[in-house]
Parts: structure tokens; C-alpha cells; sequence
């Protein structure tokens, strides 16, 4: 018997890596034809064309010690400076203002002075100093409670834009609790949310001066978003090829079709037919794909997990010649709030943003498609020609692209609306009588690459207090399928 986990994306190589280390029997399938997930690079003629995520944060340190494990430290780049950021606020790109922490300012002087809100806006958001707390219990929609505190202006230009787009959803539909928990400490700890920013950048400049200070003479600290020397997809090759050695089987494009239980363990049918018994099975898979497989053996988790839905994440990545670019740039990109319409929800400029990513005559714009009904169903030619002209607009651009790829992840972005913990605590309620199933991924407790190697190492904890009772935990051989 052994462990089978579904689903080659970095969580699912995490769980199997760390369960092969220790000894166990793990064989990890996947129905696509590669491993790594949404992690996916791509490299010609002198470009790195990353169809997913570019980078991943250093201040959750799960990713960064992965990379030390597997032999990557030295591989690890930091973002270029200058880091700046632009708002479009009526047709003009607008620079973030410098110390915001998320949503909130850590730095009274920026704000006062940017031109992304009025007078009168900003006088509206500093009455969050004398409102008295307003949370209870009860989770709340982000935007709905910053609004509340801090008023329309900065949902709508400033953290529906940021958070919004992190997580593919509108902020008047995110979850408070699941997506950013430190809303209910700031105000829990400060009141006000204005105090908490402050105290936060305080404690950040100390922070930043201690790692000065430990750094000095030697390398310059790498920064809050961290990459990979030569792409992302080094992690993730880097970590399929660890498990493998540890002792895991891999299998690309091989479906699971269907789970049963099958006495204290689970009977898995797989899409070429064949069947195998395992003493766990780890769903590191999207929660809609987990629901069809427990379909049949968990009825109650199955429905609650297609309750949980999935939008889908679009990528247009443009180049061009950099003598055809007439504007300077300056920083790395900027973000498109809703109010200004269109199909764009921001820009990347990943030749600016990462060292050694395109040839030095040339810009590589990453274009972020709105995850609405209407632009996602629009075919490839009609997304590239809306890409192209919001870029070539913003940037003074002349010529045709030298380069262009459309990236689509379908059904892939969780979207965590409010009382999404909730419904998660549910679904792994429903399945606790059917001890041969651990959930994991992204569907559930973050999204970010350090949130799926934290569950990854976390659904691998929860397979070997299973196994244990069983003296199932050690097994060096193959695992068999009929």
C-alpha cells in the first residue's frame, strides 16, 4: 500500500518529498503533462517568460528555506531598485505613495503628499483615528470594512487594486479573516487602523536597520519579493527532482478517475485503468477536482467543496524593442483599479523589475487580465489587441510587439470570499470520518507559494500521524496497481 498524493503543483511535491524523506512508500500523479503547477517558465531568444507567478515573498519564510534545502540560496534575486509602483488615476499613472504596508500607511509625509486622493478624501480617512472599534466576531468583506474606517477613495483606487488582484477577486467579496487576518489585530491591538500602520512601519524600520546591520560588509538583503536566478520553474524542477530521489514515484499525465474506500484505506481507479489501494490519500489537487473524487465516499465534503469557487487567471506577456518604448520606466509596473474600465487589471515590467530576464535592448511587459466574465471568455487574438493598446498607450509604444504569449490557468484562482474559514472548517469536519483523506493546496489556507510549501509540509504531518498506528509509516517498496 503506501501514499498516493493527486496533484503535481508545488504543494502536492512538498507533501511527497517530505513523506519519501521520512521513509514512506509515495507515489504523487498528475493528469497534466508536466509538474510544478502554475509554476511555469519558458525561455527564448534571451527571454524568461514566466506563465505564472514571478516571484515569491521573503518575509514567510517557508519558500526561502525550500530553496536552502534543495541546494538554491545562492540562486535567489531580489527585485531592482528603483521599486516603484503607479496607480492609473484618470488616465495618469500615479506613484504608489512610498511605506504602504498592504493597505495602510507606515509613513504620514507620502500620503499627505500623493496625488491619488484629494484633500477631502484624505481628511475623510484620517476620521478612522477617532472611530472606535467596529469587528466582532462575525468575518466581513475586506472592502466593506475598509470602507467603513477609511472611506470609497482608498478601496477603490488603492486596496481593491492590490489585494483585489492578488487574490483575482473584488474586495467587496473577500473574506477579512482569510485574506488579511491583520486587519483584526491592528485593530484590535491600535483602534485605529492609521495608529497600526504607523506602528507597523516603525517596527519595519527597526527590522530593516537590524538586517542592515547584520548584513554589513556582506550582500545586500534581498527584499520583501524574492525570485530565482533564471526562473521560477528552477524551484519546482529542483524540488520533483529531490522527491524523486528520496525515493517517490512520479507520474505525469495519469488522472485519478475515482476514490472508494476500501477498509481503513482508500481504492483509487485511474484513468488508464488501472487501481491501486493506499493506506492515504493526499488531495493536493483544486477543490473542484477533490470534489469529484469524493463524490461518492464523502457526499457532504464533495458538495461543500464545489462550494468553494474558482475564477480563472489570464496573463498577456509582451516585448518589445526598448528603442520603441517612449516613455522612461521607472519602477515595476503599475495597477489599473476598476473605475478606470477595461479589460486590464495591471502591468508588469519584468525587464525593470529582475535582473537577467530579457535581452538588454529590450522591455517585457506582463498584462494581467481582469478576471471578469466578459474579458476571460474573450478568444486569445482579442486579448493580446486589448493588451497591446492599453500598454502601448500608457508607455508611448511604436512598432509591433517582438514577442507575444498568452497564458490562461482556467478554474485555477481560489477565490476566498467571506466565510470561506468557515467553509473550509466544515469541509474538513465532513471528512474526518474517512481518516485515508488529507486535503491540501491552495483552495484552502493561502494562495501565495509560501502558504502551498506550509501545507504541503503540513498535509505530510497529518499522513504520518495516521500511518504511525498502523506501523505503516516505513516502506521502501514500489507501490503496486493492479
Amino acid at each position: 500500500m503506501g501514499v498516493l498524493v493527486v496533484g503535481g503543483g508545488i504543494t502536492g511535491l512538498v507533501a511527497a518529498r517530505a513523506l519519501a524523506r521520512d521513509g514512506v512508500a509515495v507515489a504523487l500523479v498528475e493528469a497534466g503533462q508536466r509538474l510544478g503547477g502554475k509554476v511555469a517558465t519558458e525561455r527564448v531568444d534571451g527571454f524568461t517568460i514566466e506563465h505564472g507567478p514571478d516571484s515569491f515573498l521573503a518575509t514567510r519564510p517557508a519558500a526561502v528555506t525550500l530553496a536552502r534545502e534543495l541546494g538554491l540560496v545562492d540562486q535567489l534575486i531580489g527585485t531592482r531598485d528603483p521599486r516603484a509602483v503607479y496607480i492609473r488615476h484618470r488616465g495618469e499613472l500615479v506613484p504608489m505613495p512610498e511605506g504602504l504596508g498592504l493597505v495602510l500607511p507606515t509613513k504620514v509625509v507620502p500620503f499627505a503628499r500623493t496625488r491619488l486622493f484629494s484633500w477631502p478624501e484624505k481628511a475623510r480617512m484620517a476620521r478612522d483615528v477617532v472611530w472606535p472599534r467596529m469587528l466582532d466576531g462575525q468575518d466581513v468583506a475586506v472592502g466593506a470594512y475598509l470602507r467603513r474606517r477609511l472611506g470609497d477613495p482608498l478601496v477603490d483606487r488603492l486596496a481593491g487594486p492590490l489585494v483585489g488582484g492578488v487574490y483575482g477577486t473584488p474586495i467587496d467579496e473577500l473574506s477579512l479573516d482569510a485574506v488579511v487576518p491583520q486587519l483584526r489585530t491592528a485593530e484590535r491591538d491600535h483602534r485605529s487602523l492609521l495608529f497600526a500602520g504607523l506602528a507597523e512601519g516603525r517596527a519595519m524600520r527597526r527590522a530593516m536597520a537590524a538586517r542592515a546591520a547584520a548584513h554589513s560588509g556582506g550582500p545586500k538583503p534581498l527584499g520583501v519579493f524574492v525570485s530565482l536566478r533564471g526562473g521560477m520553474d528552477r524551484l519546482t524542477d529542483a524540488l520533483a527532482a529531490s522527491a524523486a530521489a528520496s525515493g517517490a514515484e512520479l507520474r505525469t499525465g495519469l488522472a485519478v478517475r475515482s476514490l472508494a474506500r476500501d477498509g481503513a484505506g482508500a481504492g483509487a481507479r485511474f484513468a488508464d485503468g488501472s487501481a491501486a489501494r493506499f493506506d492515504v490519500v493526499v488531495l493536493a489537487a483544486p477543490a473542484p477536482v477533490a470534489a469529484a473524487l469524493l463524490g461518492d465516499g464523502l457526499p457532504a465534503a464533495s458538495r461543500a467543496l464545489a462550494a468553494i469557487p474558482h475564477g480563472t487567471s489570464i496573463l498577456v506577456t509582451l516585448a518589445y524593442s526598448r528603442a520603441a518604448v517612449g516613455r522612461r520606466l521607472v519602477g515595476h509596473g503599475y495597477l489599473v483599479p476598476p473605475s478606470e474600465g477595461g479589460p486590464i487589471a495591471a502591468c508588469t515590467w519584468t525587464s525593470e523589475k529582475w535582473p537577467d530576464r530579457t535581452p538588454d535592448d529590450a522591455v517585457l511587459c506582463r498584462v494581467f487580465v481582469r478576471d471578469e466574465g466578459a474579458w476571460t471568455a474573450l478568444p486569445d487574438e482579442a486579448l493580446v489587441a486589448a493588451a497591446r493598446a492599453d500598454v502601448e498607450r500608457t508607455l508611448a509604444i511604436t512598432g509591433e510587439p517582438r514577442l507575444v504569449r498568452v497564458s490562461r490557468h482556467e478554474g485555477s484562482m481560489p477565490r476566498y470570499t467571506v466565510g470561506h474559514l468557515g467553509r473550509v472548517a466544515a469541509i474538513e469536519a465532513a471528512i474526518a470520518p474517512w481518516p485515508a483523506v488529507v486535503l491540501t493546496g491552495a483552495s484552502y489556507r493561502g494562495v501565495g507559494l509560501p502558504d502551498c510549501v506550509t501545507q504541503g509540509l503540513a498535509a505530510a504531518e497529518a499522513v504520518r500521524r495516521r500511518l504511525e498506528p498502523a506501523g505503516a509509516r516505513v516502506g521502501d517498496e514500489a507501490i503496486a496497481r493492479a
